[in-house]
């Protein structure tokens, strides 16, 4: 119950930073709507690699839902941030155990996936509001282009150092964990090995 309540409280967090970047995230003005930045996903990915899938889908979806409630997010967005998350989650194994220290290059490297998939999905994203609004989809794609570019940037650079501090929150807050591998059913002590009834074979 500890444990549930403070890993809540990590998360509501992460949703307050998830909203201070979301509405201060950069706009541009398209032919039918504006284009938000998806800036915000950047927390959500971040506590997907520190703490765990479902931290950064609760996260995503909870920081998703209030922006878009204050003008400051969409659908489409909140869909956003919600498959960064789960494809994130998928590249690292769902979750990493806060035992696992992670090298500085590994976070890197999961960084820059981070900023990849982001720019491949706000990409598509804006195709589809393009399509939808019938402004087409080729002139939302370079209306978002540098803003995409910059963004992914800004993920390659960001995730792994925020990502290293919700884990170091964690291994703080958080009970231990056991270390990899062990579990309830996993033998402890000298094990006894019964092999009478291998000899009375033999003897037979």
């Amino acid at each position: 119950m500890k444990k549930r309540l403070r890993t809540a409280g990590i998360i509501i967090l992460a949703v307050v930073l998830m909203l201070l970047v979301g509405i201060n995230s950069w706009r541009t003005v398209a032919p039918t709507t504006v284009l938000i930045a998806p800036l915000a996903g950047l927390v959500a990915a971040s506590v997907a690699v520190g703490l765990g899938t479902v931290s950064g889908v609760a996260t995503a979806l909870i920081g998703g839902l209030a922006l878009l409630l204050l003008g400051s997010a969409d659908w489409l967005l909140v869909l956003n941030y919600l498959l960064l998350v789960l494809l994130i989650g998928w590249v690292i194994g769902w979750r990493l155990p806060l035992t696992r220290r992670l090298t500085h290059q590994q976070l890197i490297w999961l960084g820059i996936v981070a900023g990849i998939t982001e720019f491949g999905l706000n990409l598509v994203q804006v195709a589809v509001m393009g399509a939808v609004t019938g402004a087409g989809w080729l002139i939302f794609v370079r209306l978002a282009w540098l803003p995409g570019v910059l963004t992914a940037l800004l993920f390659a650079v960001l995730v792994g150092p925020l990502a290293a501090g919700w884990r170091w929150l964690g291994r703080q807050l958080l009970p231990p964990e056991p270390p990899s591998g062990d579990s309830a059913d996993s033998p402890r002590g000298p094990v006894e090995i019964d092999l009478s009834h291998k000899d009375k074979r033999k003897q037979k």
